[in-house]
């Protein structure tokens, strides 16, 4: 009887690893930059390592900015690629145009666009692919070449937040 419940634990312990590793694992996705340029996510990350900024709602474009120095250091160094990636739900992809016109308004730099990729997705099923919590922060993500969520800080940028994604770059 002990050997049965000692295999079953076993089992049971094995299932949660799996699915928690599914739950972290950067969903196939096609997207536009800002410049108009069609991506396949994650494949066209092309980078070993990139750093994602997930963000649900315009007012939190403050708290990507504070992340930005940090990152652009990261990109310099060849440690990773950064992105911004607003994530709206599906059925605001009828207005898609309106909403990526008025981006590209408030960014008038062409690289900074190429770096934008605007997701229309189920927005609740892509938090839960890469285990984030709610709608009311931003997420900096670190992912490999494959997907794999290595790392997710939440909210504006902190020396210590970004020591804990330096570390899995």
């Amino acid at each position: 009887m002990r050997t049965l419940s000692l295999t079953f634990a076993a089992l049971l312990s094995l299932f949660i690893t799996a699915n928690t590793a599914l739950a972290q694992q950067f969903p196939n996705i096609s997207a536009k930059d800002l410049n108009g340029r069609s991506v396949n996510l994650p494949a066209d990350f092309n980078a070993n390592r990139s750093l994602l900024f997930i963000a649900f709602e315009q007012e939190q474009q403050a708290q990507v900015n504070t992340w930005l120095p940090f990152a652009q250091q990261l990109e310099n160094a060849g440690q990773a690629k950064f992105y911004e990636l607003p994530v709206l739900p599906s059925a605001l992809r009828l207005i898609g145009g309106a909403i990526e016109n008025g981006m590209r308004s408030g960014i008038p730099s062409q690289a900074t666009r190429a770096k934008t990729l605007t997701l229309y997705t189920n927005v609740t099923r892509f938090r839960k692919n890469l285990g984030l919590g709610g709608k009311n922060q931003i997420y900096a993500v670190v992912i490999d070449r494959q997907g794999r969520v290595l790392a997710v800080q939440s909210g504006a940028y902190s020396s210590a937040k970004a020591n804990q994604i330096r570390a899995a770059l």
